[in-house]
């Protein structure tokens, strides 16, 4: 899995358990720790999702949402999808198509 899957994937899960541990996030994507602490940084800075790390017990990741709220709810398949349906559709329609890609991918 490419690093953007990866991320996209980490944030498809959080958004759905909205907190979950570093370990945890690992072993599930079959990556190593330092991988997940890399990739949280990205999302956060590069990419402007709001998520929190604490240490020790009663810690973890928390997930709080984007600044844009449907940025990140494609799935890789239905990207994958949109994608290879432009070369059957017109201009306008790749037009609209890429507009979707771009706010929701």
């Amino acid at each position: 899995m490419s690093a953007v899957g990866r991320r996209a994937e980490l944030i498809r899960i959080l958004r759905g358990r909205k907190k979950d541990t570093i370990p945890n996030l690992a072993n599930e994507l079959g990556v190593h720790e330092e991988t997940i602490r890399r990739d949280l940084l990205t999302l956060t800075v590069d990419e402007g999702y709001h998520i929190n790390t604490k240490q020790g017990k009663g810690g973890g990741v928390e997930f709080y949402g984007h600044n844009n709220p449907h940025k990140g709810i494609l799935s890789q398949e239905q990207i994958k999808v949109l994608t290879n349906l432009k070369q059957f559709v017109d201009c306008y329609h790749s037009g609209v198509i890429d507009g979707i890609l771009n706010a929701f991918s």
